[in-house]
């Protein structure tokens, strides 16, 4: 990956579209090696996906969480079955494993209250390898991204 690459990646991350003709005006190389360079990009599986992010304060009655989860047993076979959980459910948007206190940092978006019990009980209290989890319903989004600065 070379500076071309980086460039490409800081522009299309904040607006994925715009166009390989705007974006090779920016950085100075043609529409076609812009897209050459992008397929490569997304080849490589530096770029995942493209998605567009909703701004879910302009839907009403969405509430996001976030869920602080310790495991009881650690071990490669119960953090797998957890990761597959949770990878299984879309309600949780985003999750992380982490190194500290807690064992898991969850993002969870739900329509209600109600919704969030019921996944809770599902995903977590029947969970015999869950000890403990906190939640944090979050009151405003203030700043959403998920941009790397390359």
């Amino acid at each position: 990956m070379d500076d071309f690459d980086r460039e490409i990646l800081n522009i299309i991350q904040f607006d994925s579209r715009v166009s390989t003709e705007d974006i090779g005006h920016q950085i100075g190389l043609s529409a076609s090696a812009c897209q050459r360079r992008i397929k490569k990009l997304k080849d490589w599986g530096i770029i995942k996906k493209e998605v567009a992010i909703i701004d879910r304060d302009k839907l009403e009655g969405f509430t996001t969480l976030i869920v602080d989860v310790c495991l009881e047993k650690g071990g490669e076979k119960a953090l797998d079955d957890f990761i597959e959980r949770l990878n299984q459910e879309k309600r949780v948007q985003q999750f992380y494993y982490t190194a500290g206190e807690v064992d898991f940092v969850l993002i969870i978006v739900v329509k209600n209250m109600n919704e969030f019990d019921k996944l809770s009980r599902r995903l977590l209290m029947s969970n015999s390898n869950v000890k403990k989890f906190h939640s944090k319903v979050v009151i405003q989004s203030n700043k959403l991204g998920l941009e790397v600065a390359v």
